[in-house]
């Protein structure tokens, strides 16, 4: 019976056959896997019938939301009376660009429940003005930020609008309450060290300078941000984001800054060298085979004295004899490195003898 019922085989009104269907979706039933095919069978003309008007269980509209993709169904379920703050939150990142907004003008429900506005925020499809809403939601309606901080947000979503500001500083995350930025309450003087960024950041072609004025912005900006702010951009940013935060000296942000899918070799090539680089990075770095197939970063992985001796000792052999012969008199770097390129110079010398 209960399975001719998930099948759709019995006479019963759409509202009990959905019913059926979320509940054997929702309490995981070895009937699951049917009840979804029922589901994407049923006409969307019988499913918006069954939910424009009162439904019995808020699972109903749920089940729809997350398995019907029609618009118009879509619709129909995050506008119904019956659907809960719970369920709210838990379809968000299921939605498509075009329906957040419906999500966000129910006051109601996310005043119930504020994390329906962490969800709308961590949509990968939330735009900027989408973003800006909810950070005035905020500080208008549920008093969760300080006067600073919504200042602050919103101005940041202007730059990125104007093209000031990178886009991901569009999708930033709201500092955490233990990591607050100590920006509150005073400007943070950043201006003298954004030279020094710039003076450390790798050369491109084709890409121009950065105006000073722009960059020390950015620098000020990078320097009021949460760590947990900080990990993110690192994760996202462009590479005037990257350059700077590159010269912090948390770990978990380094590693976020190579990890990012828009760095560049000649980035990578500056960070293999760099004094400062974590041991951690070292090590991303030098696992990535495409990476070390090019010269410049497996010779500056090699020379640099922050690299673990073990990975520097198994590249060295691809060290043309020119750099060999550098590195066997450079004093920065460990004595048996050194050695084992005045070795390698020995041997490659008696091979054309």
């Amino acid at each position: 019976m209960a399975a001719t019922l998930i099948g759709g085989g019995l006479p019963i009104p759409a509202e009990d056959l959905l019913c059926a269907l979320s509940h054997a979706v929702f309490t995981d039933s070895p009937l699951s896997g049917k009840a979804l095919e029922t589901l994407a069978s049923l006409p969307s003309s019988i499913v918006m019938g069954a939910i424009l008007g009162p439904v019995e269980s808020p699972d109903v509209l749920g089940l729809v939301l997350l398995h019907r993709h029609e618009p118009e169904l879509l619709e129909a379920a995050l506008l119904n009376g019956a659907l809960t703050a719970e369920w709210m939150e838990r379809a968000i990142p299921a939605l498509p660009e075009s329906h957040l907004e419906i999500a966000l003008n129910n006051q109601v429900l996310w005043i119930q429940r504020p994390t329906i506005l962490d969800a709308l925020e961590a949509h990968p499809a939330g735009t900027t003005n989408l973003k800006r809403r909810i950070t005035e939601f905020r500080k208008e309606v549920l008093g969760q930020l300080d006067s600073y901080s919504a200042k602050e947000r919103i101005e940041i979503l202007d730059e990125v609008d104007s093209g000031a500001l990178d886009k991901s500083w569009a999708e930033l995350p709201l500092p955490t309450e233990d990591e607050a930025p100590e920006a509150h309450g005073h400007a943070l003087q950043v201006q003298d060290e954004a030279p020094a960024a710039a003076h450390d950041r790798p050369a491109e072609a084709g890409q121009g300078t950065q105006s000073p004025s722009r960059h020390s912005t950015v620098a000020q900006r990078i320097m009021k941000l949460a760590p947990n702010q900080k990990i993110v951009l690192a994760l996202k940013g462009g590479k005037e984001e990257r350059t700077i935060l590159m010269q912090e000296a948390n770990r978990l942000i380094q590693a976020n800054v190579v990890r990012n899918g828009r760095i560049t070799e000649g980035e990578i090539a500056h960070i293999a060298q760099m004094r400062t680089t974590h041991e951690e990075v070292i090590r991303i770095i030098s696992n990535n085979r495409e990476w070390v197939r090019k010269y410049q970063i497996l010779k500056n992985l090699v020379s640099n004295p922050r690299t673990p001796l073990p990975i520097a000792m198994s590249l060295i052999g691809r060290v043309n004899e020119f750099d060999l012969k550098h590195m066997s008199k450079d004093r920065n770097i460990p004595d048996a490195l050194r050695r084992e390129a005045q070795r390698q110079v020995e041997r490659r010398t008696a091979g054309r003898g």
